[in-house]
């Protein structure tokens, strides 16, 4: 695959209201971001990665863990996440971006290799992972759980939205204008099925909101780990499926 200054750029914050200081809290030895980043550098079809987060004081310890670890960090808007992505692309000259989320610690590199494929072969504007977050999407796909999102997208693409995303749900959700108007871009998903047919879990969420869901990836990291450094989703799902009394640890609730 031509390197096409392929980064990915994770949106990352410490100042959630409903569990503050997530993004470092400590995930079996290490901060949730340096797992999640562990598992994305399996993959060999990026050249960096970058963590936007906000200008807030209270990102400043997210910024410092960044310069300890040799990691690009950005700051922008704290609530104009849009822009935050937008400005962080431009400033670091990403052509292609894959986006991910600071709070989506399971996400595997296979995921990402498979999106970006996609996003080649096909010359899409955007190609993700297929979660219920997609309710346009055709209803014959399968969709994997909340919480394990890859986003590929061209700069152009995040440019666009940037220019033409004006509502303040768009700017606080940064791609949901393109979920929201798929006739305006060259869409495509990778969804699950195939090899990845046994991730076909849409009711499943594995995205840290709350102190419980962090309860319940430690468990489910602490698990595979065991059994295989690089596991991956099936093999989340497994797990999770394996131990009821980790059910209640799921969801907003």
């Amino acid at each position: 695959m031509e390197n096409k200054n392929i980064k990915v750029l994770i949106a990352a914050r410490m100042g959630s209201s409903r569990f503050p200081g997530k993004t470092l809290s400590q995930l079996n030895g290490s901060p949730m971001i340096a797992r999640l980043i562990d598992r994305i550098k399996k993959s060999k079809n990026y050249s960096g990665i970058v963590i936007a987060t906000t200008k807030n004081p209270e990102d400043d310890p997210l910024q410092a863990w960044c310069e300890e670890n040799n990691i690009e960090c950005f700051r922008g808007s704290s609530d104009d996440v849009l822009g935050r992505l937008y400005n962080a692309a431009k400033y670091h000259n990403i052509n292609t971006i894959i986006e991910i989320l600071g709070d989506n610690p399971l996400v595997h590199s296979s995921l990402i290799d498979s999106c970006l494929d996609i996003f080649f072969n096909g010359e899409y504007d955007y190609v993700a992972t297929l979660t219920k977050e997609y309710p346009k999407a055709l209803k014959t796909l399968k969709m994997f759980p909340i919480g394990v999102r890859v986003q590929v997208m061209k700069f152009e693409t995040l440019k666009r939205c940037e220019k033409e995303a004006t509502l303040p749900k768009y700017r606080e959700h940064a791609t949901s204008y393109i979920a929201e108007n798929p006739d305006k871009f060259k869409t495509g998903f990778l969804d699950a099925s195939g090899k990845y047919q046994n991730c076909s879990r849409p009711e499943l969420t594995f995205a840290v909101n709350l102190r419980k869901n962090f309860q319940l990836i430690s468990n489910i990291d602490s698990y595979c780990s065991k059994k295989k450094e690089n596991f991956n989703i099936e093999d989340a799902i497994n797990a999770y499926d394996l131990h009821p009394e980790w059910w209640d640890l799921m969801g907003n609730d």
